[in-house]
């Protein structure tokens, strides 16, 4: 009596290792997403405190501040982190912007940036953008 051998057949390995890559493909952009999102975050949260220092600035002179230094804050180079090579106050029509470059492991050479729009109460809200092919990687309610 000849015993039956147990195991896969060759078909059935390629149909699972067919379906391991299908899978990989549709993953790995996924992912090269989400982790671009979490950068931009990171840089976002770092331009936290410059807006607390424009917010000081305009109620003390209601005038925006035009540049880092004026502003109260460090040379735009010395911001920086794992997404972002600078961050920089300036003036962009007739509000100061916070604008941050960003490296390779978001966009190369992109930007995104926070602007201040005055609330009726005093207070500040802040509406943030990008460069264009960046729309997608933005934070939810920078979209729209």
């Amino acid at each position: 009596m000849k015993r039956q051998e147990s195991g896969f057949t060759l078909i059935e390995l390629m149909v699972v290792v067919a379906i391991i890559g299908i899978l990989a493909a549709l993953a790995i952009p996924a992912y090269m997403d989400y982790t671009r999102r979490a950068y931009l975050a990171e840089a976002f949260n770092v331009a936290g405190a410059a807006k607390t220092s424009i917010e000081e600035y305009h109620a003390a002179n209601s005038a925006w501040p035009s540049s880092n230094a004026s502003a109260g804050l460090f040379p735009a180079a010395t911001y920086s982190g794992q997404a972002f090579t600078e961050m920089r106050v300036m003036m962009s029509g007739t509000v100061s912007i916070i604008r941050m470059q960003l490296n390779e492991k978001v966009a190369s050479g992109g930007h995104v940036w926070l602007e201040p729009l005055p609330d009726v109460s005093g207070s500040y809200r802040w509406r943030c953008g990008g460069d264009t092919d960046l729309t997608q990687l933005l934070p939810s309610n920078c979209r729209g």
